[in-house]
């Protein structure tokens, strides 16, 4: 086992960690939290036992197995980004809503004391 097998593990065992903590909190639901758990049982394995995949290599022509890993991680990713774009733009249009109707009470208010 090299290092990098070592700290790989220690951090997926600390990822898993901060995972629970979030679903202890409520921050995350237990969808959420079993998904990412999962994940990060996923990434132990494959930092522990890297030639478990070996044969996906081989069938994808890859040349090594760090190969194949970035090309997934790239993969998960590029969908995180996307996700946290749009979620970032659906919040952006509710705050407008929020904002724009408090002026518009703000305003009616206002109006009405002159």
């Amino acid at each position: 086992m090299t290092i990098f097998q070592i700290i790989s593990a220690l951090f997926a065992l600390f990822m898993m960690y901060v995972v629970t903590i979030h679903g202890k909190k409520r921050n995350l639901n237990q969808v959420e939290v079993w998904a990412w758990s999962s994940i990060w049982v996923a990434f132990t394995v494959v930092a522990l036992f890297p030639n478990l995949l070996l044969g996906i290599t081989g069938l994808l022509n890859f040349a090594r197995v760090f190969d194949l890993l970035i090309v997934i991680a790239f993969m998960i990713l590029s969908v995180v980004v996307f996700m946290s774009y749009f979620k970032v733009r659906s919040l952006e249009k509710k705050l407008e809503e929020v904002i724009r109707s408090e002026a518009i009470t703000n305003g009616k208010k206002s109006n009405g004391k002159k």
